[in-house]
């Protein structure tokens, strides 16, 4: 499988030819927990090594930023020793306010032409000085008409990506590639599902405190956008409302339809979360719509939803109530083998909406070059 997708870092730079393409192990350092996933290629298709994920306490990532450095550093060094993965070769993700991601409409040129221009054009569309950034741009319609063709800019703030590099490399990994949350997720869902032709489709991964919008149309990628919203709304004004603790809050937010459903808090609860749910969606149908409004004759058949907040039940009736199209839940592990004898089966099935991310960092290879 070709990844789609720009590598924000190299950070061996040539030296990565040398190794072996053997799969990296995908770290997703997210607001609420950290993922880890491990594949192999075989015979038998895309097999799990191994699949980690384990919570952090509130406020120790806080809009991308690592605020309790010690803390992931422990999580991951943790993770990596449970799983026997010391040393190995790591891809990172990230996203949100610190990362910009624009596709342009260039004059035709080479790969070669693009890269020798490529401070110069990015300094246009980014709103960060370019020496405080890495970026990195690609193809992916070298024919688009007219003389031109369809570009995807990246960039990410350097001391951004240091971060995760440092907490990677502290916590045991090596890490060899930064990418995007958004290839990631697009990656994922390739390798799971079939691209629609001739159709649009979003995928929307919900976080706790990060929701990225992808539209795929047509099979390729076609509008990114990152919203500064996720479950932790639903926490936060269910913490207030009520009185609770964060833990409290988080407890009533995800039991509301289960144990709680004949409780008169879990009542409130609901109340609650059907309002939040509709402030979120209203902010995920207006991005839906500048997609719609400005690609003539282009309408969402499908959101696929994935992230650890996409099963609160009030934000997945709004979003079919108020789009008036199907909605689906991704399984990140529905074309990956998964050898029954050496994971929880129904614990990975529980687990899986958080997984997208890390599953499609950990399809990248050492030495790989993005490709559309």
């Amino acid at each position: 499988m070709a990844c789609m997708g720009l590598l924000i870092c190299t950070l061996l730079g040539e030296k990565m030819a040398l190794f072996k393409k053997g799969n990296l192990v995908g770290l997703d350092i997210g607001t609420s927990s950290v993922k880890m996933a491990h594949m192999k290629e075989s015979s038998r298709g895309i097999e799990l090594l191994n699949f980690d994920m384990v919570t952090l306490p509130p406020e120790t990532v806080v809009d991308g930023r690592i605020m309790n450095f010690a803390v992931v550093v422990e999580r991951v060094r943790e993770m990596v020793r449970t799983n026997g993965l010391k040393g190995r070769e790591a891809t990172l993700g990230v996203s949100g306010n610190f990362v910009i991601i624009k596709k342009l409409l260039m004059t035709e040129m080479t790969s070669y032409e693009l890269e020798e221009s490529l401070q110069w054009e990015a300094e246009q569309y980014i709103p960060f000085d370019i020496k405080e950034v890495n970026v990195d741009a690609q193809i992916i319609n070298p024919r688009a008409g007219h003389g031109q063709m369809d570009v995807l800019l990246v960039a990410a703030k350097k001391e951004y990506v240091d971060e995760h590099v440092s907490v990677a490399m502290e916590g045991g990994l090596k890490p060899m590639t930064v990418d995007t949350a958004t290839f990631a997720i697009y990656n994922m869902f390739e390798a799971n599902y079939q691209l629609p032709a001739g159709e649009s489709i979003a995928l929307i991964n919900i976080g706790a405190s990060l929701t990225n919008v992808i539209v795929v149309s047509n099979g390729n990628l076609a509008f990114t956008r990152d919203l500064g919203m996720g479950g932790n709304r639903f926490t936060l004004e269910v913490q207030k409302q009520l009185n609770v603790t964060f833990e409290e809050a988080e407890q009533f937010k995800t039991g509301v339809e289960g144990s709680l459903s004949s409780s008169t808090i879990a009542k409130e609860v609901v109340h609650i979360s059907e309002r939040v749910a509709d402030d979120m969606v209203t902010e995920i149908k207006r991005s839906l719509d500048f997609f719609v409004a400005t690609n003539m004759k282009t309408d969402i058949s499908r959101l696929y939803l994935s992230g650890g907040s996409a099963q609160i039940p009030a934000l997945v009736r709004q979003l079919e109530n108020r789009l008036g199209v199907p909605v689906e839940l991704i399984n990140p592990f529905k074309n990956i083998v998964v050898d029954s004898k050496k994971f929880d089966i129904d614990l990975l099935q529980r687990f899986a909406p958080a997984a997208g991310v890390a599953i499609g960092l950990g399809l990248r290879k050492s030495g790989d070059r993005a490709t559309a």
